[in-house]
This record gives C-alpha cells, sequence and structure tokens, in this order.
C-alpha cells in the first residue's frame, strides 16, 4: 500500500531490525502490516496539526464559511481578502473548487465566471487573485453595502478548496516515524530491546517513541496550526494597498 511522509525502510533502519518482507520470508510485523501502521501515524500527524503534509494527502474542505476584510476603497466600490483556515492552497479548478462571494442578493460563484489569476505578476485587471501559499483570496472589487446589510447569517463568502504542502517536511517525517515505531514497540512478541540490566522494556520504549513524536510536533509548532500571516498582514479593518 501507498505510504507518503515516511517508507517502511525508515522504521526499519530507526528500530535497527531487518527490512520488513511479505510472502514466503514474512517478517513481524510484515511489510504490508508496517506500511498500514505508517497510514495510521499519517492520519493521527494530520489531525493533530490540521493539515496534510504531502500533496498525495490533500484533505478537502467544502463550504468555508469566510467574512470580507476590507482593504481599501477604490472610489465606488471595494477592495477586499479572505483568510482561508487552511494553507498552502492547491490550484483552484472550475467544477471542482468553489468561490461563492454575496453581491447583494446572490451568492457568485467567482471561478466560474470571473476572471482570477494566482501569480503574482499577473494581478492587474483581475477580479480576484489567490495567494496559495498563505491562504488569501484578494478580491478586486466588490459592494461593502451590499455585504453588511443583507448577506445571510453575515456570511459573505462560501470557499471550497484543497490544501496541503507539496514536500513533507523532514519534522513531519521524524514524528511520523516515531508515532509508527510506538505501535510496532507496544507488540511485546517482537524483540526490539537487547538484553541488560539498562534495557527498556517494550512498553517502556513505546511510551518514549510517543513522547518524541509529540515532542516534535510540540517544539515545531505544528499543533493546532494557526494563520500568522494573517496577523503579519493586518486584521479586520485593515488598510492598505493590495498587490
Amino acid at each position: 500500500m501507498a505510504t507518503h511522509y515516511c517508507a517502511h525502510a525508515d522504521i526499519s533502519a530507526f528500530l535497527q531490525v531487518g527490512a520488513f518482507t511479505d510472502g514466503g520470508s514474512a517478517t513481524t510485523p510484515t511489510q504490508a502490516q508496517v506500511e498500514s501502521f505508517i497510514n495510521m501515524a499519517e492520519e493521527r500527524v494530520d489531525q493533530l496539526t490540521d493539515h496534510a503534509w504531502h500533496t498525495s494527502r490533500a484533505k478537502a474542505v467544502t463550504e468555508e464559511r469566510g467574512r470580507i476584510q476590507r482593504v481599501m476603497s477604490n472610489s465606488v466600490n471595494d477592495r477586499g481578502r479572505i483568510q482561508l483556515r487552511h494553507y498552502p492552497i492547491l490550484d483552484m479548478v472550475d467544477g471542482t473548487d468553489k468561490l461563492h462571494i454575496w453581491d447583494g442578493g446572490n451568492y457568485v460563484e467567482y471561478i466560474n465566471i470571473k476572471t482570477g489569476d494566482d501569480t503574482i505578476t499577473n494581478v492587474t485587471g483581475k477580479d480576484y487573485w489567490i495567494d496559495k501559499e498563505r491562504g488569501t483570496i484578494y478580491l478586486n472589487s466588490y459592494n461593502q453595502f451590499n455585504l453588511l446589510s443583507d448577506a445571510p447569517s453575515g456570511v459573505t463568502a462560501y470557499v471550497t478548496y484543497r490544501y496541503a504542502t507539496a514536500a513533507t517536511p523532514q519534522d513531519i517525517k521524524q514524528a511520523t516515524i516515531y508515532f509508527t515505531s510506538a505501535m510496532i514497540a507496544m507488540n511485546d512478541d517482537l524483540n526490539l530491546m537487547q538484553e541488560g540490566d539498562d534495557s527498556m522494556d517494550n512498553r517502556s520504549k513505546s511510551e518514549k517513541f510517543e513522547e518524541m513524536a509529540m515532542k516534535l510536533l510540540k517544539d515545531g509548532r505544528r499543533l493546532g496550526r494557526s494563520m500568522p500571516t494573517a496577523r503579519a498582514i493586518g486584521g479586520f479593518g485593515a488598510r492598505g494597498v493590495l498587490p
């Protein structure tokens, strides 16, 4: 089966055991079982960090509620931005992803009927621009009065999108190795520990691996991942000039 954040060879190397195999020379655990453990560890990392760390494990968000932040006025209408909860954003494709903006009477699907781009050198004249790396959508022109007066439940945008980091960072890979090794070490029949008075038993080793994984995620500020870029560029009511 496919693994994404690490491979079964990384686990055997970390545990200092022989390569895991299937078939007639099957090991305990088998390669397939280890890969299943890796998938479980990957899912746990995703849940703890509220993120996806490889495009093959991209997460989809359906109709995330957004509130447009006004950036500046352009005489008649306003310019604004929507800060999404997750990032980086993958390509927003018509038919798969959605950007519904309230126009005072309906939610207009921007990706389908408006012009947009995600390249910083191609912003001029577009209705919207997507900063995929920061998870921010900029709107070139919208009517602030209509948005504030009658948007249903105050929701001025609904966004359907996919997000993931293209390449797995090393700390995420290491945390996945620790979590997977913890599951394997819990098996009392697997003699991972060298004999000796100073050796830890399997249970102690499993708990240590678990502790190391959580510490790595915590020290790397991966837990409960937030959007620091929103603070860096200003909060609600901030005024400035769009790219």
